[in-house]
C-alpha cells in the first residue's frame, strides 16, 4: 500500500502555509512618512482658462524663408535632439522590458559531459563492455511564469511607462528650446545685418561732416581742435562696425551650428529685413499653463512613476507566487552499467514568504517615499520656475511693444528734423554741418528702432515658448 499523508497531516500544512501568507501579508511596513502632494492650479492662485493660443511651428509667423529652412535642419539633425531621441529609446526599451519579465518565461538548455577514468574499471564486476569513458547529456525546456497577485509587476511597468512618458516629454521641450534659440539667433542676424546697413550710411555722413570742417579749418573759418570731435565720433562709428562683423560672424556659426551644419556654412546667406512682430492676446495667466509647457508635463510623468514604485515597494511586503516547469531528455553512461534515454518533466510550484528581512523591504520602502517626495519638490520647482518664466515673457513682450513704438515714433521724428534741415540749407538758412548732424541724428534713430523691433521679436519668441511652443499634454497620451 503506498504511504499516503492522513488527513491531519494535510490540515496542519495547510494551516501552516495559511499563517505564513496571513503572516507575509500583514507584515509591517514600519514607520513611514506621509507622501507629500504636489502644487495644485488653485493653490498657485492660478485661474481656469487659457492664457494664449500658441502655434506649434510659431515662427512661421514670421514669414521668413531663411529662418523656416534652418529650423527644418536643426529639427531634422541637430545633435541635442538626437541625443534626446536615444533615450527616448533607452526609457522604450526599459519599459519593454519590464513588461516581458511579467510574462511567461521560456528558455531551452542542452548540457554534457564526458569523464576519462584510468586505470578502466574491472570488467569482471562492471561488465565486459566497460571503458574508460563515462559521459552524461541532458536537454530540457524550462518555464516559470510570477503571479502578480499584488500588484508588484504591474505598478513596475506602469513606473518604467511613466519614465517613457517623460522621455517623450523631454524630448519634446528638447525641440522646444532648440526652435526657441534658432529664432533667437536669427533675430539678432536680423538685427546685426540691419545695422550694419544703418552704420554704413552713419560713417558716410560722419565722413562728409569731417571733410566739411576740415576744409573750414584750412580756410581758417574754425580752429582746427573743432574737426577732433567729428573725427572721435567717425572712430567709433568704425569701431562699432567691426564689433557689428564679428558679431555677425559668431551668430551665423552658432546658427549652423544649431542646424546640424559646418560653421561657414551660412557666410553667403542673409537674413530678410526685421518685419511686424506678430501679435498675441496676453492676459493673466491661467491654469493650463500647467498642461501646454512639455517640461512641466514631463515632470508630471516622472512623479507618477514614482507613485508607482512606491506601489511596487509595497507589493514586496505580500508572499510572492511562482510556479516552475521543466521537462527533457536524458542520457548516462555510467561504466557502461546503465545505457539509454530518460524522459523527465516535473512541475514546481514555490511560494516565497517576506517573513523577516532585517528591515530591508521597510528600508526600500522608505528610499521610494523619499525618491516620491523629492519628485514632488522637483515638480513644484518646475511649476514655480515655469510660471515665472511665463510673467516674465509677458511683461517683456507687453513692455517691448510700447517701447518699439515710442522708439518708432522718435524715429519718425527725426526723419522730419532732417528733411527740415536739408530744407532750410537749400534755402541758405542752414549750413551743411547742421544738416549731416541732423541726419546722422536720424540714422541713430533708426539703429535704436531696430535694437527695440529685434527686442521685441525675441520677447515675443521668448513668449511662445515659455507658453509651451503649441505642446498639448492630451497629444502625449500612452499607446
Amino acid at each position: 500500500m503506498p504511504n499516503h499523508p492522513s488527513r491531519a497531516a494535510l490540515l496542519r500544512n495547510l494551516s501552516v502555509l495559511t499563517a505564513s501568507c496571513v503572516l507575509a501579508a500583514c507584515a509591517h511596513t514600519g514607520s513611514q512618512k506621509t507622501p507629500d502632494t504636489p502644487y495644485t492650479a488653485s493653490q498657485l492662485g492660478l485661474a481656469a482658462g487659457q492664457t494664449a493660443a500658441v502655434e506649434a511651428q510659431w515662427w512661421r509667423q514670421l514669414q521668413q524663408p531663411v529662418l523656416d529652412q534652418l529650423m527644418a535642419q536643426a529639427l531634422a539633425q541637430a545633435p541635442d535632439l538626437r541625443v534626446a531621441e536615444a533615450r527616448l529609446r533607452q526609457a522604450e526599451a526599459q519599459w519593454r522590458g519590464s513588461r516581458g519579465e511579467g510574462g511567461l518565461q521560456v528558455g531551452a538548455g542542452i548540457s554534457g559531459g564526458s569523464f576519462y577514468l584510468s586505470p578502466k574499471p574491472d570488467a569482471s564486476r562492471i561488465g565486459e563492455s566497460s571503458s574508460h569513458v563515462f559521459t552524461t547529456a541532458a536537454a530540457m525546456l524550462q518555464a516559470s511564469y510570477a503571479f502578480d497577485f499584488w500588484g508588484k509587476q504591474k505598478n513596475t511597468v506602469q513606473a518604467a511607462l511613466g519614465r517613457r512618458t517623460a522621455a517623450a516629454l523631454q524630448t519634446e521641450q528638447a525641440r522646444l528650446l532648440l526652435a526657441q534659440a534658432v529664432v533667437a539667433q536669427y533675430t539678432q542676424w536680423q538685427r546685426l545685418n540691419q545695422q550694419q546697413a544703418v552704420l554704413a550710411k552713419r560713417i558716410a555722413v560722419n565722413e562728409a561732416g569731417q571733410q566739411l570742417l576740415a576744409a573750414r579749418a584750412q580756410a581758417g573759418l574754425i580752429p582746427a581742435s573743432a574737426v577732433y570731435p567729428q573725427q572721435q565720433a567717425l572712430l567709433q562709428l568704425q569701431a562699432a562696425q567691426q564689433a557689428v562683423q564679428t558679431e555677425t560672424a559668431r551668430v551665423r556659426h552658432s546658427l549652423a551650428a544649431l542646424s546640424g551644419q559646418a560653421p561657414d556654412a551660412l557666410a553667403n546667406t542673409a537674413p530678410a529685413p526685421l518685419g511686424n512682430t506678430p501679435a498675441v492676446a496676453v492676459g493673466s495667466l491661467k491654469a493650463d499653463i500647467l498642461g501646454q509647457r512639455p517640461d512641466i508635463a514631463a515632470q508630471r510623468a516622472l512623479l507618477q512613476s514614482r507613485r508607482y514604485s512606491v506601489a511596487a515597494a509595497k507589493a514586496e511586503f505580500y508572499p510572492n507566487i511562482e510556479i516552475k516547469g521543466l521537462a527533457g531528455f536524458a542520457h548516462i553512461d555510467a561504466f557502461d552499467l546503465l545505457s539509454g534515454n530518460s524522459r523527465f518533466a516535473g512541475l514546481m510550484p514555490a511560494i516565497s514568504l517576506p517573513i523577516f528581512t532585517s528591515g530591508s523591504l521597510q528600508a526600500n520602502l522608505a528610499a521610494k517615499n523619499a525618491q516620491y517626495d523629492e519628485q514632488v519638490a522637483v515638480y513644484d520647482q518646475t511649476v514655480l520656475t515655469a510660471l515665472q518664466q511665463a510673467a516674465d515673457a509677458v511683461s517683456q513682450y507687453q513692455s517691448s511693444g510700447t517701447a518699439v513704438s515710442l522708439q518708432q515714433q522718435a524715429w519718425q521724428v527725426a526723419q522730419k528734423r532732417a528733411a527740415a534741415s536739408a530744407r532750410r540749407v537749400r534755402a541758405g538758412l542752414d549750413n551743411g554741418i547742421i544738416r549731416l548732424q541732423q541726419e546722422d541724428a536720424a540714422l541713430a534713430a533708426h539703429s535704436d528702432y531696430l535694437d527695440a523691433a529685434a527686442g521685441h521679436q525675441q520677447a515675443w519668441n521668448q513668449l511662445q515658448a515659455a507658453l509651451g511652443g503649441g505642446f498639448q499634454a492630451e497629444q502625449s497620451g500612452d499607446e
